[in-house]
C-alpha cells in the first residue's frame, strides 16, 4: 500500500456524500502520471469492484398498498454500470456521473411476495450532489425526468470507483483481438465534442460484449447501457442533459449510438395505442475511442 496514494476523482465519485469523509480509489503514482498526460489513459474502472452504497432515512411510503418494513431505513450497495465526464473546455472543470446497475422494484423487507406488480426498472444517474431517476416501466408519457438534490434522503451516499492498478491501452486492431481472445478484461473509454465544441464528454464502460475475427484482426464493440449527452435536449444542469445508450464501433475515430428514446406503439392502422421507453434513435459522432486491458500487478 505504500506506493500507492489516495485521490479524488473530479468534483465526483469517490466522495461521500451526506458523512462527511471522503472515499476515494486508490490509484498507483504511474497511473496519475498518465492521467495528467492524457485523461483517456487513466487507469480503467474496475467495474465489478465499482459500487454506489447508500443509507436510506426511514420515511413512509405513501402508497395504501405499501408493504416495506424499514423503520430504520435501508442500506443498499449497487454496481456500477457507466461513468461520464462531462469536461468544460474554456475552463477545464469536470464533473462525473455514474449510472447505476438496474433492479426490479421490490417491498423491502416484507415476509413474502417481494417484487411489486405491476413490475417496474429501477435505475438512477448521480453526481456528487444530485440524482436522477431513469427508471423504465410499462409505458411512459414521454417526459424526461429531471434531477433533485440528494442531501435530504440519506444519512450518507458514496461511491467507490474502483480502479484497476495495472493497466494498458491497446493500440493496434492486433492488440485488441488478442485482449478479447484472451479474456481480458476490457473497458472502454470514448470522447467525444458537443456540436458547439464547448464541452467535451469522455464516456468509460466495461466492454460487454465483444466481436472479433482473429483472421483479419477485426473487432466490434457492441454494448451497453451507458451514459451519452442528449444534444436535443435544452435542459439547464447537466445530468439533465444525459440519457441512456448503448455504443458500438469497429474503428477508434468514430461510434455509433442508439439512444433510449419514448417510442409509439401503434395498432395495424397506425393509430398510437401508447408510448414505451425503447433504443430506437441512431446518432453517429465523431470520437475518439481507447481500449484498455487489465495487466496484472508485477
Amino acid at each position: 500500500m505504500s506506493e500507492l496514494t489516495r485521490r479524488e476523482f473530479q468534483l465526483g465519485a469517490g466522495c461521500l456524500l451526506a458523512g462527511g469523509s471522503i472515499v476515494a480509489p486508490l490509484v498507483s503514482e504511474r497511473g496519475l502520471a498518465a492521467e495528467r498526460a492524457d485523461p483517456m489513459a487513466a487507469p480503467m474502472c474496475d467495474f465489478q469492484t465499482s459500487f454506489m452504497t447508500w443509507h436510506s432515512r426511514a420515511r413512509k411510503d405513501p402508497r395504501p398498498h405499501a408493504r416495506h418494513n424499514v423503520p430504520h431505513g435501508n442500506m443498499v450497495r449497487i454496481q456500477l454500470d457507466a461513468l461520464i465526464d462531462v469536461v468544460d473546455k474554456d475552463s477545464g472543470t469536470s464533473e462525473q456521473f455514474v449510472l447505476i446497475a438496474p433492479c426490479r422494484t421490490e417491498w423491502v423487507y416484507a415476509e413474502d411476495r417481494l417484487f411489486q406488480i405491476p413490475s417496474a426498472e429501477f435505475r438512477d444517474i448521480y453526481s456528487s450532489s444530485e440524482q436522477r431517476p431513469m427508471s423504465c416501466h410499462l409505458t411512459t408519457d414521454g417526459k424526461p425526468t429531471r434531477g433533485h438534490a440528494t442531501s435530504t434522503r440519506y444519512h450518507f451516499l458514496k461511491f467507490d470507483v474502483n480502479p484497476h492498478q495495472q493497466t494498458r491501452m491497446l493500440t493496434t486492431a492486433a492488440e485488441i483481438v488478442e485482449a478479447t481472445r484472451t479474456k481480458t478484461p476490457l473497458v472502454g473509454r470514448t470522447q467525444i465534442d458537443d456540436p458547439n465544441g464547448q464541452v467535451s464528454y469522455i464516456l468509460e464502460y466495461p466492454i460487454k460484449t465483444m466481436n472479433f475475427m482473429p483472421k483479419t484482426n477485426s473487432f466490434q464493440v457492441d454494448t451497453g447501457p451507458i451514459l451519452v449527452p442528449d444534444y436535443e435536449s435544452k435542459a439547464d444542469r447537466p445530468i439533465n442533459r444525459l440519457e441512456m445508450a448503448h455504443v458500438a464501433y469497429n474503428r477508434l475515430d468514430r461510434a455509433e449510438f442508439i439512444l433510449r428514446r419514448p417510442t409509439p406503439i401503434n395498432d395495424e392502422q397506425g393509430k398510437q395505442l401508447c408510448q414505451v421507453l425503447h433504443y430506437s434513435k441512431v446518432r453517429e459522432d465523431k470520437a475518439r475511442n481507447v481500449l484498455l486491458a487489465a495487466t496484472s500487478v508485477e
